[in-house]
């Protein structure tokens, strides 16, 4: 009697995981609620993905996806190596306010992260949820532990969520196929167009091991697509179950990097009824130890705008007193009928002609990345300027000390015999300035004010 079986090999299901679990796969929203108070639209800040692995509301994700959560963050501007005024967000850290290129700071905090679910494959159908940071990475492992708390409106939540089943990272095999799912950043833009972007997976193979990013536990590499957004998404072996979790991709080959589940271990491990509903669920102990340590989720302290925005005002050097720090508005004869004003166009801009009065302003806009050039007008017809040179003191409004401060000392070359010049001055930052002006020969010739504000 002949006796069949199978012997078929296991092979990786994308059509079983992509409609299994796909209520299971999330993703992660770094949102300031605080932000948001201040205008509609603002509170987004980042982005990556995640998945259940309890049906209670437990989900993991990256740490580096989450750690604004935790430590903070902050939006400030600085200087390059070049002296170029840059923006950035990063985390929060007391090394940046100490560091003497932090040229002024715009926001910090601790936002939350809400989870996007999405019940079925149509772009509106999906239920937003706040969680909060259980635990995370201290140490090279990128892992973190998040909770549900409740609904985006703060009701109780009540449903229990599609759990995703856990293989072991210690038993892929180099040359086994891998599937990455997660929701990589297909656009840019405001919250309601990352809201729309879907789920997406790739397909590649374990192409190995690297131990050059993470010296202690090491990450498994893929050939697979891994991008912005797919951060904390889970990574399926041929047994369908997750083995990883991407986490970077290799600027110079390419090549995405996966941090094995099995770290998720000690990382879970700081809530032990939690911890033990996760090892029901297939999560093992890593073979290798070194490196996993965690810390809880709670909030770090960190200083506000207006204590860091008052520390770099206070190491700022003191200006000298000289002979142009207290101005006066008494002029000579020569300068009596002398005006200065602004504009946001040159002379060749305007068919070379000074601007009239319906292109001189006192209120500008610039950007906020790359600054604005304003162009400053002396004129003093009907009479000569009469000097070849005109010394120009810069002065800022500080809110710290409540008066005008001064922050640059200009000298401009002219011809003495025309009633009028002008020259341009890039600005970086917004506020309320003053310029003096003084002929060579010491004598004030007027005075204007302009205020910027950024776009």
């Amino acid at each position: 009697m002949l006796i069949l079986g199978s012997c078929e090999k296991q092979k990786l299901d994308t059509k079983l995981i992509a409609n299994k679990y796909q209520k299971g796969v999330v993703k992660v929203l770094i949102f300031d609620p605080e932000l948001e108070k201040k205008k509609e639209g603002s509170g987004y800040l980042s982005r990556g993905s995640g998945f259940f692995v309890t049906d209670d509301g437990y989900l993991f994700t990256n740490k580096h996806v989450v750690e604004y959560c935790v430590k903070g963050y902050i939006d400030y501007n600085y200087y390059d190596k070049n002296k170029k005024i840059k923006p950035t967000i990063s985390v929060y850290s007391e090394d940046i306010v100490k560091n003497k290129n932090l040229v002024k700071v715009y926001n910090t905090g601790h936002p939350i992260p809400v989870i996007q679910v999405f019940n079925s494959h149509h772009e509106n159908d999906y239920k937003l949820y706040k969680a909060e940071v259980v635990a995370i990475g201290s140490g090279n492992y990128d892992g973190a532990l998040l909770k549900i708390i409740s609904d985006f409106e703060g009701n109780p939540v009540r449903e229990t969520f599609t759990t995703i089943p856990i293989g072991n990272s210690d038993d892929v095999a180099q040359g086994e196929q891998l599937c990455v799912y997660g929701y990589p950043q297909q656009v840019r833009g405001s919250s309601n167009l990352t809201l729309k972007d879907m789920s997406t997976l790739s397909i590649g193979i374990m192409s190995g091991l690297d131990f050059n990013f993470n010296s202690d536990y090491g990450y498994l590499k893929t050939d697979a697509e891994i991008h912005g957004g797919n951060s904390g998404g889970p990574v399926f072996s041929e047994k369908n179950k997750v083995i990883g979790i991407a986490t970077a991709k290799g600027n110079i080959t390419g090549i995405g990097l996966v941090s094995g589940i099995n770290g998720m271990y000690y990382i879970s491990a700081i809530d032990s009824k939690t911890h033990k509903k996760i090892i029901d669920n297939g999560l093992t102990m890593p073979e290798r130890l070194a490196s996993i340590n965690t810390m809880t989720g709670e909030k770090l302290p960190i200083k506000t705008v207006k204590e860091i925005n008052a520390i770099i005002e206070a190491r700022k050097p003191k200006k000298k007193t000289s002979l142009y720090s207290n101005f006066t508005s008494n002029k000579t004869g020569l300068y009596t009928k002398s005006k200065v004003y602004f504009s946001n166009v040159s002379v060749k801009q305007n068919d070379n002609k000074i601007p009239g009065k319906s292109k001189q302003y006192t209120r500008f806009s610039i950007d906020r990345n790359k600054g604005g050039k304003i162009w400053v007008y002396v004129d003093n017809y009907p009479n000569k300027l009469n000097t070849e040179q005109l010394r120009v003191y810069l002065y800022k409004y500080s809110n710290f000390v409540k008066k005008y401060t001064k922050v640059k000392d200009l000298v401009y070359n002219i011809n003495k015999s025309y009633d009028y010049t002008f020259f341009s001055h890039d600005f970086y930052e917004a506020g309320k300035y003053k310029f003096y002006v003084y002929s060579k020969e010491n004598s004030f010739v007027n005075s204007g004010a302009l205020e910027l504000y950024f776009k």
